[in-house]
């Protein structure tokens, strides 16, 4: 029986939505992390196998399950628990961008609480959102890359930050405010659009605006957005456009693009649907 041979190597990605963040995914069998620091703030998890490391005078081992956060400048090895190896996906935040978040939720820092947590909807929120900013990032507007960078990154610090004197203003959107960005919407279904543009439209910074927009709707912005477009759609396609001008006049990337999200959202393909409802 041949012996499985070893694999030592690391791919990085930089995601569009944020250039100076880093993003990886490693695979090891054999090879060792000496002590070291980072600059940023470091979050993983292991997809298989498992990785045992120091810090802070104890040992941690981080298996499937798990979601590992490291502050800046904390010092820690690692390796993995036995001669199987581990596969590890890894998002590195800038400290400047944390530092905004903060500001937000009226931090003066921002710390992890634990180097291990066992938070599994955050851990499964994790591996979609790098999925997403790494495999699939040409297929992800700025819009929906942000949304769901800043909602993780929010609920994580919220559920499992040192968080001390939370806001506790219910500041809410003003029926003026959400109609002018609703107006944006509605005006411009083939545009690309952006958090901050869209919160800075209003006098609003990125963060209090995906809130309270939310707050305010019950969805994301984009999340909002795609339904308009569907709804849009049916409409098009009821008076006869086809599928492929529909896709391109409503900001869809392209026709599989369209036929995905219609047919989640509708349980129906674009096609299907328009033979049902025209003569």
């Amino acid at each position: 029986m041949m012996a499985t041979s070893a694999v030592e190597r690391i791919d990085y990605w930089q995601a569009s939505v944020l250039k100076e963040m880093e993003l990886s995914r490693a695979q090891f069998t054999h090879f060792a992390f000496e002590k070291h620091v980072h600059l940023d703030y470091h979050i993983g998890v292991v997809s298989h196998g498992g990785q045992r490391y120091h810090h802070r005078g104890s040992e941690y081992r981080l298996t499937p399950g798990g979601l590992s956060t490291l502050n800046p400048d904390e010092s820690h090895n690692g390796q993995s628990l036995d001669d199987s190896g581990y596969e590890a996906l890894v998002m590195s935040l800038p400290t400047g961008y944390v530092q905004q978040v903060g500001e937000a939720l009226n931090q003066d820092q921002l710390y992890f609480s634990a180097p291990i947590l066992n938070d599994a909807r955050l851990r499964g929120y994790f591996i979609r959102l790098h999925r997403q900013l790494t495999l699939h990032q040409a297929n992800i507007s700025p819009l929906e890359a942000e949304t769901l960078l800043l909602g993780f990154i929010s609920e994580l610090f919220y559920r499992h930050g040192k968080l001390r004197n939370l806001p506790t203003s219910h500041a809410k959107l003003s029926g003026a405010q959400l109609d002018d960005i609703k107006q944006q919407f509605h005006q411009g279904l083939d545009q690309e659009f952006e958090l901050e543009q869209l919160a800075s439209s209003i006098g609003l910074s990125k963060f209090q605006f995906l809130r309270q927009f939310k707050a305010a709707t019950g969805m994301t912005p984009h999340a909002y957005l795609k339904r308009l477009r569907l709804e849009y759609a049916k409409k098009a396609l009821m008076r006869g456009d086809s599928a492929t001008s529909t896709a391109f006049e409503l900001g869809f990337f392209d026709q599989s693009h369209f036929n995905k999200a219609f047919k989640r959202a509708f349980l129906i393909t674009p096609a299907h649907f328009q033979r049902r409802v025209t003569p």
